[in-house]
């Protein structure tokens, strides 16, 4: 009976701690140069300066181990990706983040109706050429470059974990979705070390990890893309967003004016030369591994099969406008 008095005691005066007091959290900004030269910023709320740049030191050296994994530049020593054409047509072991990669890439190249190809640097190597002498790649050139750039040649085995290139010769390029899929790789660190409240951006490629401490979400404008506003007229588009991805894509800066064309960098994998379609795409998504490539697309395709491709992938949907000349 004491025994029972002395536990309900105890009970009602647990209950009547009050409960602790969230941690204060600060806004950290981190900056470093990857991919080449795009600077990738990270951003977190934390509570304390340690904390966030103990969380920001091993994600940026997670995204140079990715980077270095999935570069088409490294060649000395291959990188993973490189190994698959320099040992083709031999079946190449691959990291399973690669292999991630490589099978949602196969996917998107159906999903976008082919206006999204992993196999198609041959096309983007003469695109570069052109671009620096500002002339079209030589038909002949193209017709050779053509019979490199196959997604069917491109074999994977879950099983073993491995990647094949049936064709000698060919080469792999994952600009259009790696940035997106390290994304959420870095938004899941972050995650499991506590800051949940977080966002990753590389060049047009962001993802976000919860809303900032009394916001309901990450504000992002897209000043060149401007859509139809309540008014009746142009505004730039812009939205609220946590836990998803969204790509931005267009031919605001990087062009070039051939015979009086202007050609975008972007380069359509069905023709071998940049979109003269000059257009800006913004896509919003649950994983950048699937708005990096869809935002791409937007450039290459027409609108109504755009929105075919977006409405394939659950919880995608995006805006897309035509640049004045």
């Amino acid at each position: 009976m004491n025994r029972c008095c002395a536990v309900g005691a105890l009970l009602i005066a647990v209950a009547s701690v009050p409960p602790a007091a969230p941690p204060t959290l600060s806004r950290f900004v981190f900056e470093q140069v990857h991919f080449g030269n795009i600077q990738v910023e990270l951003c977190m709320y934390a509570s304390s300066a340690a904390e966030a740049g103990s969380a920001a030191e091993a994600a940026f050296a997670r995204i140079d181990a990715l980077s270095r994994m999935l570069s088409d530049y490294a060649l000395d020593p291959p990188s993973p990706l490189n190994r698959i054409a320099a040992e083709a047509p031999k079946p190449v072991p691959v990291p399973r983040e690669l292999f991630t990669v490589l099978e949602r890439a196969i996917l998107m190249h159906s999903i976008t109706q082919g206006s999204f190809d992993v196999t198609a640097k041959p096309f983007v190597q003469l695109w570069r050429t052109s671009r620096r002498i500002g002339d079209l790649p030589p038909p002949r050139r193209l017709r050779n470059a053509r019979r490199y750039v196959d997604i069917k040649a491109l074999r994977l085995d879950a099983e073993k974990a491995t990647a094949t290139l049936t064709r000698q010769g060919m080469w792999l390029d994952l600009g259009g979705i790696a940035k997106g899929m390290i994304g959420d790789e870095i938004v899941r660190l972050l995650q499991k070390r506590g800051i949940t409240r977080c966002r990753y951006s590389a060049g047009g490629d962001m993802v976000f990890g919860d809303a900032p401490p009394g916001q309901i979400g990450w504000t992002v404008t897209v000043p060149d893309l401007l859509v139809d506003s309540e008014r009746g007229d142009a505004e730039p588009l812009s939205f609220t967003i946590s836990n998803a991805a969204a790509s931005v894509s267009g031919d605001v800066f990087r062009y070039v004016d051939i015979d009086g064309v202007r050609y975008a960098h972007v380069v359509d994998p069905r023709t071998g030369l940049g979109v003269t379609d000059r257009r800006v795409a913004c896509v919003r998504g649950p994983r950048g591994i699937d708005t990096d490539p869809l935002a791409t697309a937007g450039l290459i395709l027409d609108e109504k099969q755009w929105r075919t491709a977006l409405a394939r992938v659950p919880g995608c949907r995006g805006d897309v406008a035509r640049l004045a000349r």
